[in-house]
This record gives C-alpha cells, sequence and structure tokens, in this order.
C-alpha cells in the first residue's frame, strides 16, 4: 500500500460496517485492485463511491474537477447500442449505461439525453421489436439522478460482471465478446 492510503482504507472499512454487501464487495474489488495508484484502481474506487452513495442516497455530485478514466474509442460500444438497439435490457442499458455516458462523458444536456434515449428505444423497437413502454416521466427521473450523482457508465466488464443476462443480450447482437472491457 501507499502512504495515507491504507488509513484511508480503514476508515472507509470502519463506516462501512452494516453497509450492504454489494458495497463490502465493491469495497473488496477496490483494496485488492488498488496496490498502487492506477487507472484500473480509479475505476474501483469510482464503483465502490458509487455503490456507497446509491445505499446512502447522500453523496454529493462528484465529477467536475475529477480527472476521468476515458480511453479513445473505449465507449463505441455505447454508440452502437444507441444506433442499434437491443432485443431486452433497455431500461437497465438506460440506468446503467445510456443516462451516464450521455450526460457525463459526451456532457449532453437532459433534453438532449432525452432525445438520444428515444432514439435508442426506437431503434430498439424497429429493429428488434422490442416496443413496450418505457414512459417518459421514468427517463426523466434516471437522468436527474444521474445528472446529480456524476456517475460513469458500466463498462462491459462490469455488465459482465454484474448482469450477465444484460452482457449476454449485447453478445448475441455482436456489441460485447469476450475480451471487450
Amino acid at each position: 500500500m501507499f502512504g495515507g492510503f491504507k488509513v484511508l482504507l480503514d476508515k472507509l472499512l470502519y463506516a462501512m460496517l452494516g453497509m450492504s454487501r454489494s458495497v463490502e464487495e465493491a469495497f473488496e474489488r477496490m483494496v485488492h485492485t488498488c496496490k498502487e495508484p492506477s487507472e484500473e484502481c480509479e475505476k474501483a474506487l469510482d464503483e465502490f463511491l458509487e455503490e456507497a452513495c446509491r445505499e446512502t442516497g447522500g453523496c454529493q455530485q462528484r465529477g467536475s474537477g475529477r480527472k476521468r478514466y476515458r480511453k479513445p474509442g473505449g465507449y463505441s460500444w455505447v454508440e452502437e447500442v444507441i444506433s442499434r438497439g437491443v432485443p431486452d435490457g433497455r431500461s437497465r442499458l438506460i440506468l446503467y449505461v445510456l443516462s451516464r455516458y450521455l450526460l457525463n462523458v459526451r456532457r449532453l444536456s437532459l433534453e438532449e439525453a432525452e432525445a438520444v434515449i428515444d432514439d435508442f428505444l426506437k431503434a430498439s423497437c424497429a429493429n428488434h421489436g422490442n416496443c413496450s413502454k418505457i414512459y417518459k416521466s421514468w427517463v426523466r427521473g434516471v437522468l436527474r439522478r444521474v445528472s446529480e450523482g456524476g456517475w460513469m457508465p458500466w463498462s462491459l466488464e462490469r455488465i459482465r460482471r454484474e448482469d450477465p443476462e444484460l452482457y449476454n443480450v449485447l453478445k448475441s447482437v455482436g456489441l460485447a465478446s469476450g475480451g471487450d472491457r
């Protein structure tokens, strides 16, 4: 471990007593990954903070001055999801990927992000027959919470790990493969 980071981790562990298993697991992944400063460590830290914030509901927006871990082309698969649509899992993609990508990576306004999500829903209907209703009020609520939370979109690796069913949907339409992140 490096410097005061160990002390910080110990304090976080103490503060986590009584937290849910998902927060504990995110914390354990962070500790395992953060043996030294790295991009992977920053990703693990963001995932832990996201889980803890989701559970407590008491986090302020992060991100304005924070370094982002964007790799060139790292989100190109999200653009494909938007243009192609999917046969299943639209709500989860909106919640964990599209809303976060549109607001916090592409930096669109709430109205612009809502229009892009509407295009995604139309593509899902036209290309896959997935036409069931997703209410605009729900989409607006998701966008509002994401804009306040500043969360980054889930990576393909995180989807594979935490929602294998959704990962298989993406795989079935050629948007994910075994080595993607």
